[in-house]
């Protein structure tokens, strides 16, 4: 059964607002002036470090490896505050017979952490994060891990970003994107603007419905 791989942030999940202020409060705590949720969102996609690296230097400062920690710190504390699950998905995701896995670039806890608090975690037996191997999306591993963890023969990947078009073409998977996240899925083989065409594109892909 082909199964169906999500990615969390902007495609199950709306998390730039918790992300943002833990973003801003990090850059307060190491002595720069905060960025602003509207400017954070554009730096999100690529894991953890990319992201404070982007905001440091946006803010005018140099990178350090002190300022990943506290940003780790500052969202570790306040991950379900503002983040929800975008309209219409718990449905999607209910008429799914397929198996499922999160494939994010987020914090393997971070991410079991969201999913728990939103209800979501009963969906997904698998989950790998951007920490859970060395490397991360674009990178095939991720994916090819949650299939084999699945015991899955194939799937498609779902998402909202080049990270998780360019994986799903590593791993020869086809790629959903959505029209509704973070990112931009340039290149993703179908592209979808709500969740009733998400379901139609699904079905269209293979995955087993109710």
């Amino acid at each position: 059964m082909r199964a169906v791989l999500w990615d969390l942030d902007g495609t199950l999940v709306d998390s730039a607002g918790d992300i943002a202020a833990a973003v801003d409060r990090t850059l307060v705590r190491t002595g720069r002036a905060p960025l602003g949720e509207a400017l954070v969102r554009g730096f999100i996609g690529d894991g953890a470090r990319k992201l404070v690296d982007r905001c440091v230097e946006a803010a005018g400062g140099r990178p350090g490896e002190g300022d990943l920690a506290v940003f780790l710190e500052e969202y570790g504390a306040a991950l379900v505050v503002r983040t929800r699950v975008y309209d219409g998905l718990v449905a999607v995701l209910d008429a799914v017979r397929a198996p499922m896995a999160v494939v994010t670039n987020k914090p393997e806890a971070f991410s079991r952490t969201i999913l728990a608090g939103l209800a979501l975690a009963r969906f997904f037996p698998v989950v790998i994060g951007g920490d859970t191997f060395p490397v991360r999306k674009p990178d095939p591993t991720m994916l090819h891990e949650a299939l084999r963890r699945l015991d899955a023969p194939d799937g498609v990947m779902v998402g909202d970003g080049p990270a998780d078009v360019g994986a799903a073409r590593a791993a020869g998977l086809p790629m959903i994107g959505v029209g509704w996240g973070i990112a931009a899925p340039l290149g993703a083989d179908v592209s979808v603007a709500t969740p009733t065409a998400l379901l139609e594109a699904l079905r269209s892909a293979g995955v087993a419905l109710r």
